[in-house]
């Protein structure tokens, strides 16, 4: 029997303990006023109470089982809100990892970035290549704002807050790393064409004033 059948039956059975009880309680009148009479009383009130008992019993069953249905039922729904709850926990497990990942690549490559950087913008420098694009990378107290720039650039201020960075910077100000390397190599490609430029070869600086021109243009 399932839950709905179990409480229909309790029903039925407590209805009819409380028909049962009644009748008992007539039958017992009678019999007593047949002692009184000196007649011999029927066995209807034993028999009634033989019923009520059993009755009770079925009752008392029932209600365990009914206890039993429940507990199945919780352990059900328990069982598939763990379930539901493991498979979504898997799905961001995967998300997860691959944000530890990214952060670890992130790390490593920043690193290994500003390394290179360090080294590198003196010799850019002096080759006359502009590095104000990148050089806040390497300053005191603005050593983040490219990072966090081109964090924006990818994800919004909403990464940025999301690693408490209360920043003023917004996304019209955001720039990508590459796009700010790739100023630097502008500015050394127009460095190189001005040399070019100045070459007492005519070809070579017709050539590389025209450049300089179509460079000009495009900005």
């Amino acid at each position: 029997m399932d839950k709905n059948q179990i409480d229909k039956r309790l029903v039925e059975l407590r209805a009819e303990k409380l028909r049962l009880t009644g009748e008992l309680e007539t039958a017992r009148t009678e019999a007593r006023e047949a002692l009184i009479a000196g007649n011999k009383p029927t066995a209807f009130a034993a028999a009634l109470a033989e019923r009520i008992s059993i009755v009770d019993d079925a009752i008392a069953e029932l209600t365990a089982r009914l206890s039993t249905a429940s507990e199945n039922g919780e352990r059900t729904n328990r069982k598939r809100r763990a379930e539901a709850a493991l498979d979504a926990t898997r799905d961001r497990v995967k998300l997860a990892k691959a944000v530890d990942q990214a952060l670890a690549d992130l790390a490593a490559n920043w690193t290994a970035y500003t390394e290179a950087l360090r080294k590198d913008v003196g010799q850019v420098s002096g080759a006359g290549g502009d590095v104000t694009a990148v050089e806040r990378a390497l300053t005191n107290n603005r050593t983040a704002e490219p990072l966090v720039k081109a964090m924006i650039q990818v994800g919004g201020v909403k990464l940025t807050r999301s690693l408490g960075i209360d920043t003023p910077i917004r996304e019209r100000h955001a720039s990508s790393l590459a796009d700010a390397e790739g100023r630097v190599s502008d500015s050394l490609q127009v460095e190189l064409l001005r040399v070019q430029a100045s070459s007492p070869q005519p070809n070579v600086s017709k050539q590389a004033q025209k450049e300089l021109e179509q460079m000009e243009a495009a900005r």
